[in-house]
């Protein structure tokens, strides 16, 4: 069996075959699908350690988006099985973390799209920076361990 060359070595994976609602006029995949892919596979992520929207609510909390930065390495067409894959990185500073990603065509284990996130933390009522509570980040290590 081939081995799956993650760039993490325990990520975070979740399945998708590409439908034809992810295709672009050219028939390969669209390239604001793999940015809903992104954020779809994140918040599954983030769930999974018991990071619910009830969480951010109570907390007052929540990673907002600050940049992107994503690599287009090979097409993606109706019918693929993908690995979509993501982990939490280092936090920078006292409300800034990145976000890595990582996907697998399934049929031949090529990566075909890798993005890393910046997330910075604010706070759900004025959308301030604020400082990322340890809720949003030590679930994350236990889960990882």
């Amino acid at each position: 069996m081939t081995q799956l060359n993650w760039q993490y070595p325990h990520p975070f994976i979740s399945n998708h075959v590409v439908g034809q609602e992810d295709l672009d006029f050219l028939g390969h995949v669209n390239n604001k699908s793999y940015l809903a892919w992104m954020e779809n596979v994140a918040w599954e992520h983030a769930k999974s350690v018991g990071i619910s929207h009830e969480k951010q609510r109570e907390l007052n909390r929540i990673m907002a988006v600050y940049e992107n930065c994503m690599q287009y390495l090979a097409s993606c067409y109706l019918g693929d099985e993908l690995l979509i894959a993501t982990w939490v990185g280092k936090q920078q500073g006292c409300c800034l973390r990145k976000r890595h990603f990582q996907i697998i065509r399934k049929s031949d284990f090529k990566t075909v799209f890798t993005a890393e996130t910046t997330y910075v933390c604010i706070d759900l009522t004025n959308h301030k920076p604020k400082k990322i509570p340890k809720a949003f980040s030590e679930p994350y290590q236990i889960k990882d361990r």
